[in-house]
């Protein structure tokens, strides 16, 4: 007995050893590359990677990448590799001058929407979406990416041109956000080169660089063997690959190359320490950065490592219910860390600091238990379920992201399929002591980074490092109690529903629309579609909203969605409603705006009853939760205390007021507003909000089975009762007003302006003038950005949006908004004002129209094919009372519009007679 007792043993050993041989092995082999992605390099170092995608349907989109950013630069050329981006849209080899930018939008494609770019500390990436069954319009798409490679002209006129908008956006980024980059950068990654190469540049390099010092940089860096050319998209994989080696295998690389060294920030096992001091900051607010080398995924180990602390991410955030208290980021230079972050009123800094860091010695000691870990597994795999149901209706924009990272990283792509078979591989053998163990690197005692922020008024609240260590040595000191994981056992429901009836059904064949009446008098309307495999969107709405009650119920009544929403629902508040939830895809929010309140969210096919279950429990058994409710207020309090003295957040502010008639609900929020919200007030306002389902129409649309749903309707939503109120939204006058009014903000020394000028008045809203009156607002902008920034050089964006609202009155608002110099803002305003009047004297030009009209139709394309737009549309033509079919009718309506029928309803909406200034501008002004 003995003996065979040893023989087993030794059989067992050998097949463990066999076991961890094959785990070993398999840890270190190279995770495999996405099988649907075609992906080569050229004789000349130039590599590409294409894929087939037919979602959205007849459309690419391409990304030229080039591993030339900022950390490139010397210290005298700061700032070429983004001048180079901007300069590669003023005109290429094919394309010169403005052509390209006409060309495109001409076709629909809108800059700064859709052809855009980016320069980073290590890269700089060109985006290029088009249409991909014309043919022309693709090769001249590859064509232009082949001059961005290595042709964009580099002309000294445009240069000089160039230079002032380049300031101007150096300008447009000033604030306390820019300023806290410029010191932490060089902190945290170590006096790294990373701290001195800000891709913006330098004024100093930006004001004297030369045309030959940027050409030079351009031949140094754009080269073939730095590029990659990623398409994504509708079309035919071994077609675009013969094009792409026809028209980039010319590319040369120099003579002699110039060495492309990787950066990278070192860590030096020291704890470092500083302070931020910015008049803008309110409050305190104290990070403390412990961090590691950010590894590269290439094996199914460092897979592994990502999934554990991916998994230990949710169950950190499942501890703080969801607070950015404490998590994982990622730092430039190569760097990750794990950051807690407390943000609190000065002096309250120890009690905050100390209350997150008693709950991570509570995870480090205790460690989690297994039920939390079994749920984010089960969530994690539920998400990744998702995905791969939804493998072949994934956005091209989403698929074509990993591949840029394996050019810019080495991160291998493995696609959905991959990640998907991966992680069921495994997560099931991720324990819970590899788990725990995990927490003592998070909670590491060497480097680590203390950064405290504070203004000048409260600097004296800000505590050093021996401080804060001490205050963490006081948390491992105090008594630790134990952690309960609550869970309930119970249905959602407290009561189960009586259904009610479909009363009637209407088919609006030509929209695809069922219209379904409830017997409670609910109006539900479904439809159908195959644009995603398994995607449910839904918004319930009815009118009246904040607006039905006294200014003295206000906070309560505009807050009321989120401090009862907070709570839960039925049986289960709304931490046990988390873990209710897991592993089904479940999203019910409840909003109640100044005019509108309802719900709105997404769900699966499998998961729509308990959607739908729980869309019911939101209206018929709310909870209210003292305790929730007091996290939710003093969470808000600090989140307000952070946002300090912002001065643009000032100036909005006092825009908003002004544009809101100085009504009192468009007074700043404050922490006095914030005390004004009632608990039980909210409670009260929520349940009389949501207690007429008469009033209410939902919508759903995605991939429905309609007579599936139809009973679940009747059981969820028509059981709910109704009053038959007939409410409607109740007018409080808050509109911008009349009249010709100026106000001029003076606060703080950034020497940046901006600037808002606000044309207002009542409409005639019909179908035909919402589309003028958009093309207004879109050729407007168009033509001001071309005025503006292009010829005039004084501002990085010009914008201008329309407004158009038809309850409780019929009106519009035309906003142009710009940052300039200070000096500038009267010349700019002038500019402006001439241009909106040649839009009432003349018209838009038929070039700029013509722009508006391709774009809109491109945005109806592919809006059609679309959840989030239909769900979008069709709330919108409920709001408006509009008809649900006029979407098909857009496309004749727009062809009908002409630069006359657009120049009449500018001539008959919009005057200088009521038009609302609104200036922003330095306390002191340098001369």
């Amino acid at each position: 007995m003995l003996f065979k007792y040893r023989f087993l043993s030794f059989f067992g050993l050998v097949a463990l050893c066999i076991s961890l041989a094959c785990k070993t092995q398999l840890d270190t082999q190279p995770l495999l590359a996405d099988p649907e992605l075609r992906m080569g390099k050229l004789p000349n170092g130039f590599t590409y990677y294409i894929r087939k995608n037919k979602t959205p349907e007849k459309r690419v989109t391409m990304y030229l990448a080039s591993k030339a950013g900022s950390i490139l630069e010397t210290d005298q050329q700061r700032g070429i590799a983004h001048f180079i981006e901007h300069m590669s849209f003023n005109g290429t080899r094919h394309f010169p001058k403005k052509e390209l930018s006409n060309y495109l939008e001409k076709s629909g494609v809108r800059f700064g929407a859709d052809i855009n770019a980016s320069t980073g500390f290590d890269e700089t990436v060109y985006q290029l979406p088009l249409p991909s069954d014309q043919p022309l319009l693709l090769a001249n798409g590859l064509q232009i990416m082949r001059d961005w490679a290595q042709d964009a002209n580099l002309q000294a006129e445009d240069v000089e041109r160039e230079r002032h908008v380049i300031l101007e956006e150096k300008r447009y980024r000033q604030g306390m956000s820019q300023r806290y980059q410029e010191q932490s950068i060089p902190f945290y990654t170590n006096k790294s080169r990373y701290g001195t190469r800000l891709p913006i540049g330098t004024e100093e390099v930006l004001r004297k660089v030369t045309p030959e010092e940027i050409r030079q940089f351009y031949k140094d860096w754009y080269r073939p063997n730095l590029q990659a050319l990623l398409v994504v998209g509708d079309i035919d994989v071994d077609q675009m690959e013969k094009e792409i080696k026809a028209k980039f295998s010319d590319l040369r690389n120099p003579d002699k190359e110039k060495e492309r060294t990787v950066y990278r920030s070192e860590l030096s096992g020291k704890n470092q320490y500083m302070q931020f001091i910015d008049p803008d900051l309110g409050g305190v607010s104290v990070e403390i950065l412990l961090k590691e080398q950010a590894p590269m995924i290439t094996t199914t180990a460092d897979y592994r490592a990502s999934l554990l602390k991916n998994l230990l991410g949710q169950m950190i955030s499942s501890r703080f219910r969801g607070l950015p208290l404490a998590s994982f980021i990622t730092l430039e230079g190569g760097l990750t860390a794990f950051s807690v972050n407390v943000t609190t009123k000065p002096a309250e800094t120890e009690h905050a600091l100390k209350s997150v860091w008693l709950e991570l010695r509570r995870m480090q000691e205790q460690g989690f238990t297994q039920g939390e870990l079994d749920r984010v597994k089960k969530a994690y795999q539920q998400k990744m379920a998702d995905a791969m149901k939804e493998k072949n209706k994934t956005a091209s924009e989403v698929l074509i992201k990993p591949y840029l990272q394996h050019f810019l990283k080495g991160n291998t792509a493995i696609g959905i399929a991959g990640e998907y078979q991966l992680s069921r591989e495994l997560i099931p053998d991720i324990s819970l002591d590899e788990i725990n163990k995990l927490m003592d690197v998070c909670l590491k005692s060497k480097d680590r980074d203390l950064i405290v922020k504070a203004s000048e008024h409260n600097k004296a609240f800000l505590p050093d490092e021996g401080t804060v260590q001490g205050w963490i040595e006081n948390v491992y000191a105090q008594n630790l109690t134990d952690f309960e994981d609550d869970l309930q056992d119970l249905s959602l429901l407290k009561k189960e529903p009586v259904p009610g009836k479909i009363s009637a059904v209407e088919e609006l064949k030509v929209a695809g629309i069922q219209k379904i009446t409830l017997s409670n008098g609910m109006t539900v309307l479904l439809k159908k579609t195959d644009f995603q495999n398994d995607q449910i969107l839904f918004k319930g709405l009815a009118s009246g909203g904040a607006s039905l009650y006294p200014d003295a119920d206000y906070e309560s009544a505009i807050n009321a969605a989120s401090v009862i929403g907070a709570a839960g629902a039925g049986n289960y508040n709304a931490l046990q409603l988390g873990k209710f939830m897991v592993g089904k895809k479940v999203q019910v929010n409840p909003f109640i705006l100044d005019q509108y309140h309802g719900f709105d969210g997404n769900t699966t096919t499998e998961d729509l009853p308990v959607m739908l279950e729980l869309l019911h429990a939101c209206f018929a058994e709310p909870r209210k939760d003292q305790e929730a409710y007091t996290i939710l207020v003093e969470r808000s309090k600090e989140e307000l205390a952070s946002l300090g003295n912002d001065r643009s957040r000032t100036f909005m502010d006092t825009a908003n007021l002004v544009l809101g008639n100085n009504h009192v609900r468009k007074r700043p929020q404050t922490a006095e507003r914030l005390n004004a919200i009632r608990l039980d007030r909210a409670f009260e306002i929520y349940k009389e909000r949501f207690s007429d389902a008469s009033a209410f129409t939902f919508l759903f649309v995605g991939n429905l089975d309609v007579e599936r749903v139809k009973p679940l309707l009747e059981k969820y939503l028509g059981s709910l009762p109704s009053r038959h109120l007939h409410e409607t939204v109740r007018d409080l006058g808050i509109n911008v007003p009349p009249g010709r009014i100026s106000k001029t903000v003076c606060k703080g020394t950034e020497q940046k302006s901006s600037v808002i000028l606000a044309y207002s008045g009542a409409l005639d809203y019909n179908f035909e003038n919402t589309i003028k009156m958009n093309a207004i607002a879109d050729v407007l902008k168009i033509s001001l950005t071309d005025l503006l920034r292009d010829k005039e050089g004084a501002t990085y964006v010009a914008n201008a949006q329309m407004t158009l609202s038809k309850y409780p009155k019929n009106r519009f608002v035309l906003s142009v908004t710009f940052d300039c110099a200070p000096q500038n803002v009267d010349k700019l305003v002038a500019l402006v004002q001439e241009e909106v009047d040649k839009m009432k004297q003349s018209g838009p030009s038929v070039e700029n129209l013509q722009k508006f009209k391709a774009a809109r139709k491109v945005g109806l394309e592919t809006g059609a094919k679309n959840n989030e737009f239909w769900l979008g549309y069709l709330v919108s033509q409920v709001m408006n009372k509009e008809p649900l079919t006029q979407f098909y009718d857009y496309d004749a309506a727009l062809n009908g519009i002409t630069v006359k029928s657009v120049q009449a309803a500018a001539a008959k909406y919009i005057s200088d007679k009521n038009l609302v200034k609104l200036i922003l501008m330095p306390e002191k002004t340098k001369h």
